[in-house]
């Protein structure tokens, strides 16, 4: 496949910008040839204005000619075939393996939410028929309008341009202009290639889908402040989040911002989980610490115990087992530099014990140490600046003087994506309280287990509080990622010729409906 370094606008690709960035490859710092051109504003408006116009006719279609396109976009990402792997590991280093399962997972999302609009149910009809007291409402959901999506540095497929977002945007019934991450920005081009096909394909409108390039903000900015922008999907930085959300904030009609922006994702671990398998929990600690190199939203980056021999002794086999496992690489220069950097801060710290690692690699690659970090929990509790993720294969090791001590430290914690636990199952009766403790912090509660790891499937939550998230009350994994795309309206006294499908008094789709408080697949 021959790229063209170029943006892609509703079907067309543009070169119109004089400013440039190249890809590189994170194992050897190799620059690639082809130059990558930045959007310019009016290419930025020119997909927003495309955008717009298309919304103006799938907002029409018909779920299952929306569930359609979404097969046909999974079959053209499999159409281009080993190259598109090949392509994300030479601007990522993540390798074949990781990237073959991640592309099926990508394929999978579309194929997922095909079904979901298959099914129907997805529209969330509501009836309430008319009454002596009360009129008749009937309520459903319905798509926003055009989203912008940025990419994500750490999938390349699963939340990039193809990702979770666009998948739930679509299928939701919106055109999205995505801003391609200037991590990879090849791969990015042969995703753009399979949108194109798939719209040709399915006779939609070229404005369903546009890519933007863009090394800088101001790509990102220009398109967050255009007015035909209904909502923003994003997945990064906390920075880079609550940059985009402020820009949202600033418009004279401020739109929502479901940012994902990374987490510490606590993990705490009893002294009778550690009395009975603590090389177990040790090794699944190490696994997920350093999968991906770290570069998970999801890596467990605190680690909260109670002092004693069996917490040392445990901290000290984790550091030497994290020192003997080997340094991977950073995705980019960029992310080898944001870690250098958030790890020299924290251990400037006078309370900060560097245990193993905590330095640069491999000065020919984007390569960091694995790193052990340990402090105490009063230092945790007297400076939030602590809690900050460190985005690659790091962990820090909280170590609480006693139970309560563990559990004043659970309280001052900051929203998380993901809290853990590890506790034995005579513990039930006692660790309730502490769970309740670590529900109100995260989106989602482990137990036994690592937080690595993410299930696409309806009843999962990857979203929490603030800083995880700006939007606590939806998911951007799982079906019902859909309704951060959608927005309910209510109907009052309309005529059933003029109702949507869904809400007719006759149902003829078929699906399972509200009606007077029952649900009921039947015509009223």
């Amino acid at each position: 496949m021959q790229l063209t370094g170029h943006n892609y606008i509703a079907g067309s690709t543009s070169a119109e910008g004089t400013e440039t960035f190249f890809s590189v490859d994170p194992r050897s710092k190799t620059r690639a040839d082809l130059p990558f051109h930045n959007a310019t504003s009016a290419e930025v408006d020119r997909a927003v204005d495309a955008a717009v116009a298309a919304f103006g006719e799938i907002r029409n279609y018909s779920s299952e000619r929306i569930a359609d396109f979404l097969d046909e976009i999974a079959n053209q990402i499999e159409a281009l075939g080993d190259n598109l792997l090949h392509s994300a590991d030479r601007e990522t280093g993540l390798g074949l393996p990781r990237l073959t399962g991640e592309r099926a997972r990508t394929t999978g999302q579309f194929r997922a939410f095909g079904a979901l609009l298959r099914e129907g149910d997805y529209l969330r009809p509501i009836i309430n028929s008319e009454q002596p007291d009360q009129p008749s409402i009937r309520q459903m959901q319905f798509p926003v309008g055009p989203v912008a999506i940025f990419a994500a540095s750490n999938f390349p497929f699963a939340f990039a341009v193809a990702g979770g977002d666009t998948a739930s945007a679509l299928a939701a019934g919106c055109p999205v202009v995505v801003k391609a991450h200037p991590g990879h920005p090849a791969t990015s081009e042969m995703f753009a290639r399979a949108f194109d096909a798939a719209i040709a394909a399915g006779g939609f409108p070229a404005g369903t889908f546009s890519m933007l390039q863009g090394a800088g903000i101001d790509v990102g900015q220009r398109l967050v402040a255009h007015d035909g922008i209904e909502a923003v999907g994003f997945t990064g930085s906390l920075r880079g989040g609550r940059a985009i959300y402020d820009a949202a904030a600033r418009r004279p009609r401020p739109i929502p911002v479901f940012a994902e922006m990374g987490s510490v994702n606590p993990v705490v671990i009893t002294g009778a989980a550690l009395e009975e398998r603590a090389d177990e929990i040790a090794d699944g600690l190490v696994a997920s610490i350093t999968m991906g190199t770290g570069q998970f939203c999801t890596n467990p980056g605190l680690i909260l115990l109670q002092d004693g021999p069996l917490a040392q002794n445990f901290i000290a086999a984790v550091s030497e087992k994290m020192s003997a496992a080997p340094a991977g690489v950073l995705l980019n220069e960029t992310i080898a530099r944001g870690l250098q950097g958030t790890v020299g801060q924290t251990t400037a710290n006078p309370q900060i014990e560097v245990l193993t690692g905590g330095a640069v690699a491999d000065s020919d690659s984007f390569c960091f140490s694995n790193t052990v970090l340990q402090t105490t929990a009063s230092a945790i509790r007297a400076d939030d600046s602590l809690q900050v993720e460190h985005f690659g294969p790091v962990t820090l090791f909280v170590v609480c003087e006693d139970d309560a001590d563990l559990r004043a430290t659970v309280n001052a914690l900051e929203g998380n994506l993901t809290s853990t636990i590890h506790a034995e199952a005579d513990e039930l009766d006692d660790i309730g309280d502490l769970l309740h403790q670590l529900r109100e912090k995260a989106g989602r509660v482990i137990w036994n287990g690592f937080p690595t790891g993410v299930a696409v499937v309806h009843a999962m939550q990857h979203g929490g509080p603030y800083p995880a998230t700006t939007a606590p009350g939806t998911t951007s994994v799982g079906m019902n990622a859909i309704y951060r795309f959608m927005r309910p309206i209510a109907f009052q006294n309309l005529p059933d010729a003029l109702l949507p499908d869904a809400l007719k008094d006759g149902n003829p789709l078929g699906i399972l409906r509200l009606v007077d408080d029952v649900y009921t697949d039947g015509a009223l």
